[in-house]
């Protein structure tokens, strides 16, 4: 019997992201399911309007909004819905830290297939995941 298959929405601005995490999945964690692709905020709550994600997926940074504006409406939205970033900024980025709380987990760019994986099945089964430097404690500092 193989592992539960976890439904993501994976939204990022950059097609060549989308297409390489997706290949992550595919090729290592087929259990993994890439359920819709956002390019920008609206398609965000678009396609989590008619399709359920157990997690999104998410670039801090993309056209048509602002992720600290985001997120409340999508948590007030859709309560059970898992949240990881997925960015290359840095901990000391204002929209950071105004939305670690809301956030499961937090990956970055430069994150290896390994931790992708890792960080899916670990806020999948309740446990957060943070990359170093991006814990949620020293970001409430």
């Amino acid at each position: 019997m193989g592992k539960k298959t976890i439904n993501i929405l994976l939204a990022n601005d950059h097609i060549l992201l989308i297409n390489g995490i997706s290949s992550i999945f595919e090729k290592h964690a087929p259990h993994i399911k890439i359920i819709g692709e956002a390019e920008n905020f609206i398609e965000v709550l678009n396609i989590l309007s008619h399709k359920k994600a157990d997690i999104l997926m998410i670039d801090d940074i993309m056209p048509y909004g602002d992720i600290s504006t985001l997120l409340p409406i999508v948590k007030e939205q859709y309560p059970e819905l898992k949240i990881i970033i997925n960015s290359m900024c840095d901990n000391s980025v204002s929209h950071v830290k105004k939305t670690i709380e809301l956030v499961d987990g937090w990956v970055g760019l430069y994150s290896n297939e390994q931790e992708y994986i890792k960080a899916v099945e670990t806020v999948y089964s309740g446990k957060h995941y943070f990359i170093k430097g991006f814990e949620k404690e020293e970001l409430a500092a």
